[in-house]
């Protein structure tokens, strides 16, 4: 496995407004989703997102703190390595509009995850 980059950032949320209106308003990130059940992604540079879970989105417990993902050309490739080093995998393999995604523990206890994004252009298919 290769890392690439950081690609995203989760950040789970009790004041799913309040934490929106500080990564747009405060820190100028461009939305480029928001969902009415509390889930919101952000652009933070090319191929990086911010994504906010909101209180009961399916994100909120992995992304609190905040959880990273390391951008990967393959996902089940890196679970594969993973789980060849022992690492603790967290679920199955995610999916949604293009991005795939992998939950682990580091050896602290922390949550990271690899993340394989879609090319430039997958906001206009959300």
């Amino acid at each position: 496995m290769k890392v690439k980059g950081l690609s995203w950032v989760g950040v789970g949320s009790d004041d799913f407004p309040r934490t929106l209106a500080f990564f747009t308003e405060v820190l100028g990130l461009e939305p480029a989703v928001v969902d009415e059940r509390g889930v919101a992604l952000l652009h933070a540079g090319e191929g990086q997102v911010v994504e906010i879970f909101g209180p009961g989105t399916g994100g909120r417990a992995l992304t609190s703190p905040p959880a990273v993902a390391f951008e990967v050309d393959d996902v089940r490739a890196a679970r594969a390595e993973l789980a060849r080093y022992g690492v603790e995998i967290i679920g199955d393999i995610g999916a949604w509009n293009g991005f795939e995604w992998l939950y682990f523990r580091s050896p602290d206890g922390y949550v990271f995850s690899v993340k394989k994004t879609p090319p430039p252009g997958w906001e206009k298919t959300a």
